[in-house]
């Protein structure tokens, strides 16, 4: 697609850009002030400090405006607010509940080269077919990138190996990469194989059709060894994420009766591997430890594997739900309540950190948010010719990594769903996750430009 150099008003993304830059300053400043009031000093001081973050936020996003109004983009005047939005408020709570490097670095690590990552594509969206020609490098780099990790990755607290360091560069948390690579490799093998695959199926119970297993082979060969990595690091929230995405795309790119097929015959080997590794497998004490908490909060049972926790193994999950209750409907307002008492409040509960601070009306609305953007994203996919399986496919991948990342957090937070340890988009605290989500919406600004005479 050559470069256009029709300029183009986006008038309601220009508007809404305005209120979330205003709203991420507000932030900044209540924080800062609240913060300083709390210890009776005067916070007038600290608050030109305290605007440069919303300030390079607010750089960003209208650079970003700008490439979109100069290719001449009129279509999805949504997608951009509402992924700033999100982001503005991720920082504000980052800002609130750690010290300011901690911003600084979702910054440097996420946000920025995230944002020229989408700068990039917006200006050469032909770079979606490339990442097609070049699928099964990027497959073979995020494989190698994570078994390096399971073998060589950097141990935390608990003993996993969540994070890959290379040098004097910072680590770099690869299951985050993965997670990417398996959707740009499932479309592209999709497209390539699933017409053929479809063609040659065989009847299978009637109604039910078989396709030849060797078509399945390279995307299950894929999954297994990613799980396999997966469960060394001990990154079990990442397993998830990728069976969910495994199983969502292969419903989207393949007729019912196939897909039918194929999931039953996936039950019935996951139940099996299920009662083999029941028997032989011994769950690793965080597992053990996430599971009693969410049967039990308030347990202080010690864990079957002998390990004990002084505060017993629901201490996070009680400190959320407190802060929860706390917040009710209104919140204890944006820096005058406790979410610092939260472990890891800025990463795996910050929701619940949220809630505390901001109330639940506030914490619904974000949610509302997410379901635009989701609707957004699909409708793209929707739009694009039927021609383009990739794309539309790709776009897929997109929508459910980023639903599934919301419910297993925000069910987390809610003690709805056992805790897992990844991260809400755009809001809890990892550069590389924010990376990855910033990209994954420059994919959509890209792909939204093949549409032509629809609707903002």
């Amino acid at each position: 697609m050559p470069l256009r150099s029709r300029f183009v008003f986006r008038p309601l993304e220009t508007v809404l850009l305005v209120l979330v830059i205003l709203l991420g300053g507000l932030g900044f400043v209540m924080v800062t002030a609240a913060g300083h009031l709390r210890q009776g000093e005067n916070p007038l001081p600290a608050l030109p400090a305290a605007l440069l973050p919303p300030l390079v936020l607010a750089v960003s996003l209208l650079l970003l405006h700008g490439l979109l109004q100069w290719r001449g983009v009129e279509t999805e005047q949504l997608i951009l607010p509402v992924a700033g939005l999100l982001t503005a408020v991720g920082l504000v709570m980052i800002w609130r509940l750690r010290p300011p490097e901690a911003v600084w670095q979702q910054l440097s690590r996420g946000f920025i080269p995230g944002v020229a990552l989408m700068a990039v594509l917006i200006v050469r969206p032909t770079l979606v077919d490339w990442l097609r020609r070049g699928t099964v490098m990027i497959s073979l780099v995020g494989l190698g990138l994570l078994l390096a990790t399971a073998f060589f990755g950097v141990l935390d607290e608990s003993g996993a190996r969540l994070s890959l360091k290379l040098g004097p560069l910072p680590a770099v948390q690869t299951s985050e990469v993965i997670k990417l690579a398996l959707i740009i490799f499932l479309a592209w093998y999709i497209e390539k194989e699933g017409e053929e695959a479809e063609g040659r199926a065989r009847p299978f119970l009637n109604w039910l059709r078989l396709p030849a297993v060797r078509y399945f082979i390279p995307g299950l060969l894929f999954v297994s060894l990613a799980t396999l990595a997966l469960v060394k690091m001990s990154d079990f929230g990442a397993i998830l994420i990728l069976g969910c995405l495994f199983v969502a795309m292969l419903y989207a790119g393949f007729q019912t009766r196939i897909f039918a097929t194929v999931a039953l015959i996936g039950l019935g080997l996951t139940v099996l591997v299920g009662l083999i590794l029941g028997l032989v497998w011994q769950v690793p004490p965080v597992i053990q430890q996430r599971f009693a908490a969410f049967l039990n909060p308030w347990s202080t049972a010690p864990l079957a594997s002998g390990l004990t926790i002084a505060e017993g193994p629901g201490y996070q999950l009680q400190q959320a739900i407190y802060a929860v209750i706390a917040g009710g409907l209104t919140g204890a307002g944006l820096g005058f309540g406790l979410p610092v008492n939260i472990p890891l409040a800025h990463s795996d509960f910050i929701f619940a950190a949220l809630l505390e601070e901001l109330g639940a009306v506030v914490g619904l609305a974000l949610l509302g948010f997410f379901i635009v953007l989701l609707v957004r994203i699909l409708r793209v996919a929707i739009l694009l010719p039927s021609g383009q399986v990739f794309e539309r496919l790709l776009l897929v991948g997109i929508s459910v990594h980023l639903f599934i990342q919301v419910l297993i957090m925000v069910g987390g937070n809610l003690n709805l769903l056992p805790l897992t340890g990844v991260t809400l988009p755009f809001l809890s605290q990892g550069g590389m996750a924010l990376l990855v989500n910033l990209v994954e919406i420059g994919l959509v600004l890209a792909l939204a430009q093949r549409l032509e005479g629809t609707a903002p």
